[in-house]
């Protein structure tokens, strides 16, 4: 699909163009560099960004730090949930969390140094992550798929149903009324929050390799990106002969202007294992496990580059993309439902070459 061509590309450049003071414009003949200029010391989870401040979880705890002085974040305030902070996103003054049995909490954050609660709702298992657009959340859940909560009344987020997934669901991303949510160990679904019954996903497959984080190109919303690795092996355990990990992760991009019909681009292998990526414009910055940080230029979809990388000393597992920095979160990755006992955030400084 070399000659794959996106949609909307007027509206795509406008909005490049204006991500460009961000450091969102494609570098399509540029390298990036990173230079450390701060840490944030841990142990800690999970890491995101929102203008100058960090948010990070350690086990339930939510703590914000102001990066406005990347080289000496202060530590403000934080807010302790009820269970582990499984993944969270920040939207505005908003934090959002999924906190594992007790659902789905809202966090007002507009005053840093004093988090506190908005609203809550408990979802019907295990929720894992969260992604909000306008007054829709969908939450993750381990157990019921995909929960679809309104919001537009943050003091009572009201569950409206489950959208049911073949595997344990295991991320969840929105752009405007589509949610897209992937499971384990190969299901993408694409969902449309403006149809009567929004628990049925318009377009799904169960074809992707080991999904377990999904994005949207906002510059280019035609196209969702797959965090993901090799494919499952169900008999892997019953193997008598040596097999180590494979580190490979890939970015798998599929075209999603038919939302009946998601279409895969293209997979691109990174440099390492990757666990999460951010896309800020056209770039992806992800969190590459042992090879650290890799930034992948995905202005076109058909062929994808990286465009820099940043070695970090244990395995990247996380990341975030502030205002003035981006936020590496460096340790040992472990699987299963351990909280991390290790993993400082490394604050970078982007430089172009």
């Amino acid at each position: 699909m070399a000659g794959w061509i996106p949609r909307r590309c007027v509206w795509m450049l406008l909005v490049a163009g204006l991500a460009a003071g961000a450091g969102g414009a494609s570098p399509a003949a540029q390298t990036l560099a990173f230079t450390p200029i701060g840490t944030i010391s841990g142990p800690l989870d999970l890491v995101r960004a929102h203008g100058s401040f960090a948010y990070v979880t350690r086990g339930s705890t939510l703590t914000v730090y102001d990066i406005s002085n990347p080289a000496a974040p202060a530590r403000r305030g934080s807010y302790e949930l009820p269970e582990k902070v499984w993944g969270f996103t920040v939207i505005g003054p908003l934090a959002y969390a999924a906190a594992g049995h007790s659902g789905m909490w809202i966090v007002d954050v507009s005053d840093p140094d004093n988090p506190t609660l908005r609203g809550s709702v408990t979802t019907p298992g295990q929720a894992k992550n969260v992604a909000v657009s306008g007054n829709r959340a969908v939450v993750a859940d381990h157990m019921s798929g995909v929960d679809v909560i309104d919001i537009s009344d943050l003091a009572a987020p009201a569950t409206v149903g489950s959208v049911y997934t073949d595997g344990y669901a295991r991320d969840v991303a929105m752009f405007g009324a589509q949610a897209y949510a992937v499971d384990h160990p190969a299901g993408f679904y694409v969902l449309d929050m403006t149809r009567d019954d929004p628990l049925d996903p318009v377009g799904s497959l169960q074809s992707a390799s080991a999904p377990r984080h999904v994005e949207v190109i906002a510059a280019n919303p035609d196209v969702a990106v797959l965090v993901g690795g090799v494919p499952y092996d169900p008999l892997r355990v019953l193997r008598t002969e040596d097999r180590p990990d494979d580190p490979r992760g890939t970015l798998q991009l599929y075209d999603v202007s038919d939302p009946a019909a998601p279409t895969l681009i293209n997979t691109f292998p990174t440099p390492g294992n990757a666990q999460r990526a951010e896309i800020v414009g056209t770039l992806a910055y992800v969190a590459d496990g042992p090879t650290g940080l890799s930034v992948v230029d995905l202005s076109d979809p058909a062929s994808p580059r990286v465009a820099g990388t940043f070695q970090t000393r244990d395995s990247a597992r996380d990341v975030a993309v502030a205002d003035t920095a981006v936020l590496v979160l460096d340790g040992t990755i472990r699987r299963g439902s351990h909280t991390h006992e290790d993993g400082d955030v490394i604050i970078l400084r982007r430089t172009e070459n």
